[in-house]
């Protein structure tokens, strides 16, 4: 059988992007980690989207990760920034605290669906 002009090409793996979390220094996929960003009038947020400007440096989801980063003025130095405001780093431990917490509770189901009635089966 005669193909048209077309190359059959093996399935390629696709190009995962990797990060280092500078606090643990382990790799991982770009979407694996989160991605902090130093703004312009020089304070740090984090950048969920990961395609906020600036200069961006990542961290695991772990919060021993995130307060060794802000203990050992790690982040600071990875962004090339002035030493983070008291309320700065309050506000990126709560951020991660809270990923953590929204993360670790598991789904419960709704206590209105306790009260309902079995549904018969036909």
């Amino acid at each position: 059988m005669v193909q048209s002009g077309k190359k059959q090409t093996p399935n390629r793996v696709k190009h995962v992007p990797q990060r280092t979390c500078i606090a643990c220094r382990r790799t991982d996929a770009k979407r694996g980690l989160i991605r902090l960003v130093r703004t312009p009038e020089g304070s740090v947020v984090a950048d969920p989207s990961g395609k906020s400007h600036g200069r961006g440096a990542y961290l695991c989801h772990s919060v021993t990760c995130w307060e060794q980063a802000l203990k050992r003025q790690i982040l600071q130095r990875a962004l090339r920034t002035e030493p983070l405001s008291a309320d700065n780093q309050h506000n990126l431990l709560l951020y991660i605290q809270g990923l953590a917490v929204s993360a670790a509770a598991p789904l419960q189901p709704d206590a209105a669906d306790d009260d309902a009635p079995p549904h018969d089966v036909i």
